[in-house]
């Protein structure tokens, strides 16, 4: 297992694990974000596939997945109280 901080969170890798959906090898990526409240974002890969993964490409990974937990209407959507 590998972890890299990052200045948007943390990137953990796990150990390769076996699946019966897969022939190869998988490795779990999960993305954690600074003050996001317990979320997180995950995805698997081949082990082959990210074998040399370093503190650049954790970097490119938190970006990209950055990108897409905090869209626009993440945000708490306000009440319009002209309606009450």
């Amino acid at each position: 297992m590998s972890k890299f901080r990052t200045q948007q969170g943390t990137v953990v890798l796990s150990a390769p694990f076996a699946s019966i959906d897969h022939d190869n090898k998988q490795i779990e990526i999960k993305y954690t974000p600074n003050n996001y409240y317990g979320w997180r974002i995950c995805r698997n890969y081949d082990a082959g596939d990210v074998s040399h993964f370093t503190q650049p490409d954790a970097e490119a990974f938190a970006l990209l997945t950055e990108s897409k937990l905090r869209t626009p209407y993440a945000t708490t959507p306000q009440i319009k109280t002209d309606l009450l």
